[in-house]
This record gives C-alpha cells, structure tokens and sequence, in this order.
C-alpha cells in the first residue's frame, strides 16, 4: 500500500487564435509513502515484530501531455521521474539489514480529468491508472532486496489556472498502490 500526493505541478500551452487540443509541458511535485505491513500468517507475524517502516519524501518531474475531448473533459497522460527516500529495515540478532523502496522509479500515468469550467481558475478532478517501475542500479551482491511493478488508481483535485500561456496547476493526489512490491 502506498500513498502517493502531487503537491505542485507545471505545465506550459501555446496560445493560440484556435483552441489546441494538445497541451505539453513539464510538472514537479513532492510526495510522501506511506508503506505499510500487513501480516496474513504467523511468519508474516514475526517478520513484522522484527520490521521497521520509514517513510519519506519524494520528488518527482516528468512529461505532460493534455488532450480535450470536450470542453470540460481531458485525457492527461504523464511521464514522471521520482526519487524517493522509504526504506524497511529488518533486524537482526548481530546486524540491521536496510532496504530502500523505489529509490528510484519510472512512473507511467494516464488521468482522466473533469474540468469546472471558470473565467479566473478552473478547478478539476482526476482519475486513472498509475503504473510504477523501478529503475535498477547494478546489483551489488546477488542478496540485494528488489522492488518490482507496482500498478495504482489514482484519485485527485487540482486547480488550473493560465497567465501569460502559461498553466499553473497545484493538485492534490491519492495513489493507491494494488499490488505487493518487495519480492
């Protein structure tokens, strides 16, 4: 499980006579993990008793892309680059072994976006899938704990606002991750 918030994006447009239905642009956000445990057996049990969660934040940028089907409707897929700072450690009777989750990640997101449609700012509501592949650095040893694909629903809130040909646009993100990380 892992919960996953945008705090800040960006985006750029062209200001164009005729409206454009395609909008590019960059974001960059900070995000916060929130890993936890959950024990399905008595081993799961004592594994958990001798595990300790840290969570951290994370920064992420990427790649935008909006699409208009409609006036108040848009298809936003995005690339995002994240660096995030959670880790497990497990202890042990002579030594505390620590592992990273995600340290690095490809984060590869497709939202759906409902747009309120306002003279000064647009407030919107997103959802979609968010899919998570971890970025993998040379193995230092054959032991070294691994992350694999992790597939998410994100749910949001944003409000989109446009100076200059310029969209600056703060959400809101919930991403809740559907499947087990750590192999």
């Amino acid at each position: 499980f892992q919960c996953y918030c945008a705090t800040l994006a960006f985006s750029q447009a062209e200001n164009n006579e005729e409206p454009n239905k395609f909008k590019f642009g960059f974001n960059l956000g900070s995000n916060y993990s929130n890993l936890i445990h959950r024990a399905y057996d008595k081993i799961d049990a004592s594994i958990q008793n001798n595990t300790e969660i840290s969570n951290g934040i994370e920064i992420s940028f990427g790649l935008i892309m909006d699409y208009s089907i409609s006036e108040n409707f848009t298809i936003s897929p995005k690339t995002e680059m994240s660096l995030c700072n959670s880790n497990i450690t497990h202890m042990n009777n002579n030594s505390n072994e620590k592992h990273e989750i995600f340290p690095k990640s490809l984060n590869l997101i497709t939202h759906f976006v409902y747009k309120i449609k306002d003279n000064k700012m647009e407030p919107y509501f997103l959802f979609g899938p968010n899919v998570k592949v971890p970025i993998y650095e040379k193995n230092k040893s054959t032991e070294e704990f691994n992350n694999s694909t992790d597939f998410a629903i994100d749910l949001g809130v944003g409000l989109e606002k446009t100076i200059k040909g310029v969209i600056f646009a703060p959400e809101l993100r919930y991403s809740f991750g559907l499947l087990n990380i750590n192999q």
